[in-house]
This record gives C-alpha cells, sequence and structure tokens, in this order.
C-alpha cells in the first residue's frame, strides 16, 4: 500500500513521530493477504518505541511470516495525540504492513507485559472496531488471543479475551491460528472453536471456567471447568528446544556485532527458568 492510499496520510503529519503508524521499515514483511490461511495482527499494548525493541514479538512475527499458511502483520498502542486523530476522524486503528483495521484479522494476538498495559488492550480493541467483551463478539470477529509475562495471572482483563497462552508461544501460536481460521472456513460456531481451542496445551479460555473470590486475598480466582473435556489445571506450554528457535536477523540490534540468540537453561523442577541472552558471544 503505498503512502497516498494509507489511511492517515491527510493527517498524520500532525501527531509526534508519524513514523510509528505507517511501517515500511527495514525487515518488515508484507505478504499476500488473500494467500494466507490465518491471518494474525501481532498487537502491542504500548508504543511503537516500546514494542519495536521486544524480541519476543519479533520472533513471533517472524515465525508466522517464515509460514507460508500464516501471515502476520503488526500494530501498536497509538499516542495520545493519534488516539484523538482517530477518534475525531471516527477512523480504526490498522495493522503496520497493510493498513487494515484490526477488526479485519483472524486473529489479534496481544503481549502482555506488565498489567498496566491492560487498559490499552481495551482501547487498541475499540479503535480497531473490535467489540470489548468476549461475550459480545460475532461468529465474524477475530479471536482475542494474549500471552506473555502477565498471562499466567489474567483474571482482571480475562472478559475482554477469548483465549489466553499460558507458556512459550513459538510453538504454539501459529497451531492455534490456523486452527481457528479452519474452524471458521469451516462454519463451525465460535463457541465450538473456543472449545477446540481448549482443548490444546497451554490454552486457557475464560468463557469456560467458572470464578469465584479468595476469600483470603479477595481476588477472582478459577474454582471450575463449565464444560466436559476442558482442562484444570491448564498447563503451561513450554518450547522443549529454545537453541532451535529462529531469531530473526534483519531487526537484531547492530551494536552487539552479531545475532541475538537465546541460550536458555531451564530447571524443570521449578516453576521459573534462568535463561541468558547472548548476543554476538558477549552477555547482555
Amino acid at each position: 500500500m503505498t503512502a497516498r492510499e494509507h489511511p492517515y496520510a491527510s493527517f498524520v503529519h500532525l501527531v509526534q513521530k508519524p513514523a510509528r503508524y505507517l511501517g515500511g521499515e527495514f525487515g518488515a514483511r508484507v505478504k499476500d493477504w488473500d494467500g494466507a490461511e490465518a491471518r494474525v495482527c501481532l498487537a502491542f499494548p504500548d508504543l511503537y518505541d516500546i514494542g519495536m525493541s521486544h524480541l519476543g514479538f519479533k520472533i513471533l512475527y517472524k515465525l508466522l511470516n517464515d509460514d507460508a499458511r500464516t501471515l502476520a502483520e503488526r500494530a501498536y498502542a497509538p499516542w495520545l495525540d493519534m488516539e484523538a486523530q482517530l477518534r475525531q476522524r471516527g477512523l480504526p486503528l490498522v495493522s503496520c504492513e497493510s493498513a487494515r483495521p484490526l477488526r479485519d484479522f483472524d486473529v489479534i494476538g496481544f503481549s502482555l507485559q506488565f498489567e498496566l498495559t491492560y487498559t490499552n488492550v481495551l482501547s487498541m480493541l475499540d479503535l480497531g472496531g473490535v467489540p470489548l467483551r468476549a461475550e459480545a463478539r460475532g461468529e465474524d470477529d477475530p479471536l482475542v488471543l494474549a500471552g506473555g509475562p502477565t498471562a499466567t495471572h489474567p483474571e482482571p482483563i480475562a472478559p475482554f479475551l477469548d483465549a489466553i497462552l499460558i507458556g512459550d508461544g513459538e510453538e504454539r501460536a501459529g497451531q492455534i491460528a490456523l486452527a481457528w481460521a479452519r474452524s471458521k472456513k469451516a462454519g463451525i460456531a465460535r463457541a465450538d472453536r473456543l472449545r477446540e481451542l481448549a482443548a490444546l496445551e497451554g490454552v486457557y479460555v475464560p468463557s469456560l471456567y467458572a470464578t469465584r473470590v479468595d476469600a483470603e486475598t479477595g481476588f477472582a480466582v478459577v474454582d471450575r471447568p463449565l464444560a466436559a473435556n476442558v482442562p484444570l489445571p491448564v498447563t503451561r506450554t513450554l518450547v522443549e528446544r529454545p537453541e532451535q528457535v529462529p531469531v530473526p536477523r534483519r531487526w537484531a540490534d547492530r551494536g552487539t556485532g552479531g545475532d541475538l540468540r537465546p541460550n536458555v537453561d531451564r530447571d524443570r523442577t521449578g516453576l521459573y527458568g534462568r535463561v541468558q541472552v547472548l548476543s554476538g558471544g558477549h552477555d547482555l
């Protein structure tokens, strides 16, 4: 899509750092929209400046776009000036690559890095033309998926998410996107599609569980599944061979003198692993 055709072209000069919203960076991938089985918008609920520096975001972008069956584009939370312009003009938040509204994708995948970005998730959904609450979404609305460090305790934002991936997303993201898109194409009802996703390791579908308020903490906690064959607890998904996960070279930090390559030593007896990231042969 050329700059002249971009929906923001007539006013993007009015906001700070217009390049945040136009895409076209070195290393960006623009794939054939109609040639993909599943179209994913990787949504980072923070500024472009922060999201573009996140290595995990780039890894998922590469993995999804390297697969001929899937397409991945990006969207970031707009700064206040751009949000005001979009609301004033009645325009949607669009992806960086093809400038398509978020509502046009099969899957919108949010990266939950900090609890304080939860409200940005709601803002991006609203600007993207997607109903805020999961229960309000129709058959043709995208799957709103989330993952990341705070996805292990998602109840405050669970009413707004269709599914949550607990654990590593490198192997599961494409599987979820393809399963959702294929089931939708086959005419399977949204509720049944969600039940299918709940059968995948690491996938928590909030609408399929009852919650209660814990008397000791006052927190909302998962109480029981509401349907048969819905797992409890949800098993955390892990990449068994992290060293085999490809790291994008095009967006590697040139200042390190080499590609970023994770060297992971996981203690399987503990909840968390110890991760050492090496860059160009030097510890970061």
